[in-house]
């Protein structure tokens, strides 16, 4: 089978794939140390995944033995800027959306980003640092303050989803068509409301300005589906709805109330665009597991454990949910820094034993690969293609 195949099949629960698929995030550190040419800086490299997904993202995956899947990225408004502004480039300015983009602070290795907004109901500003030309961190938000209603008015000038080009995207997807599996990371309702006014700042209005946050999340998922809809003529085949934050300390009656209607919306909003969902949470979510189920994405991600960020078993997981979402996580990349072959493939098994019967799970990490010992993803890799053939 190919992989988009072979992962399809998992993904949807539609039958059984030949063998569980393999699949992990690279992390950016991992590509650095072993995967990118030196001679390269980390703005060429992306351009040249861009131009050349076949002869890098997807060639050195299947040297490492993996079913490729190649993860792009939309804009989380200071969090991830540098990769979708090269992929999903849209104006800075527009009739009522004025932003310039300066750089206010740098050394080596690292800027500082300011984005000052000007609208006709007010103005904005956000801070970030960029590390090595790629990863992100905010420093201020734009509904920062004590009077984020008067924000979120000017807020509503940001530019419309209709303006973005998705052009170079799409150039990337028919390149590679079915070799690898696209699963596009994107923000959801929360995720993007946490992004623009701050996770502590919104965590505290759930109890003071309850009304605000249904406003922001309105905005946000109003924004979202049509969004959602352009990305449909990318031909992706499925996107991480990114609501991670949702673990963070939140109840399961406060995710209901405020968080779980706007999902609901999302996903759909997805399917109508003809592609997959898989709902992504990397931290905390047990107590509101079948809630997450209940907003209909076809697959759950990446299904954390108590050892690290999580709180999630995964043969738990399987048999609350398992007969109706894929499971599409669980592996526990930290044993790949060990130099202990025995300890990965039994980490495989372990993973295979609590998910894989009928179908429905994808072998995957529980996070991006920063760090890994040589041969141990490939023996990562040849254990799940050998241990986790569906007979």
């Amino acid at each position: 089978m190919k992989t988009a195949e072979r992962t399809r099949i998992a993904f949807t629960r539609s039958g059984l794939p030949d063998r569980v698929p393999i699949h992990s995030w690279l992390g950016l550190p991992f590509i650095r140390e072993n995967l990118k040419p030196k001679h390269m800086s980390m703005h060429e490299t992306l351009q040249w995944w861009i131009d050349d997904p076949m002869g890098s993202l997807v060639k050195w995956q299947e040297n490492l033995g993996m079913d490729p899947m190649i993860t792009t990225y939309s804009q989380h408004v200071g969090g991830q800027e540098v990769w979708p502004r090269m992929l999903l480039p849209r104006p800075l300015e527009t009739d009522d959306w004025k932003e310039t983009m300066t750089i206010r602070a740098r050394g080596e290795g690292w800027r500082e980003f300011e984005h000052r907004i000007w609208t006709p109901s007010g103005e904005l500003d956000y801070n970030y640092r960029v590390e090595d030309g790629y990863g992100t961190a905010t420093d201020e938000y734009p509904l920062r303050g004590n009077e984020p209603e008067k924000k979120l008015e000017a807020f509503r000038h940001f530019p419309s989803a209709e303006l973005y080009d998705m052009t170079i995207l799409k150039g990337m997807v028919d390149k590679v068509g079915d070799n690898a599996w696209w699963l596009h990371h994107i923000p959801g309702p929360w995720d993007m409301a946490t992004h623009v006014r701050g996770l502590v700042d919104i965590s505290m209005d759930l109890k003071k300005r309850p009304q605000f946050v249904h406003d922001l999340m309105r905005f946000c998922t109003d924004w979202l589906k049509v969004y959602y809809k352009r990305l449909g003529e990318t031909g992706i085949h499925s996107i991480s709805m990114n609501e991670t934050w949702v673990g963070v300390g939140l109840s399961p009656k406060v995710y209901q109330d405020f968080i779980k209607p706007y999902d609901v919306e999302a996903v759909a909003a997805a399917h109508e665009a003809g592609y997959l969902v898989s709902f992504h949470n990397c931290g905390r979510g047990n107590r509101f597991l079948e809630d997450m189920v209940d907003t209909h994405p076809d697959a759950l991600e990446t299904i954390t454990p108590l050892k690290t960020s999580g709180d999630f078993d995964l043969a738990d997981v399987k048999k609350r949910v398992g007969d109706r979402v894929c499971l599409f996580g669980g592996f526990y990349e930290h044993v790949l820094k060990e130099n202990d072959e025995a300890l990965v493939r039994a980490e495989v098994r372990r993973c295979i034993d609590a998910a894989a019967a009928g179908g429905g799970y994808i072998l995957r990490s529980t996070g991006q690969i920063f760090h890994a010992n040589p041969g141990m993803i490939e023996a990562m890799c040849d254990e799940a293609r050998k241990y986790g053939v569906y007979n």
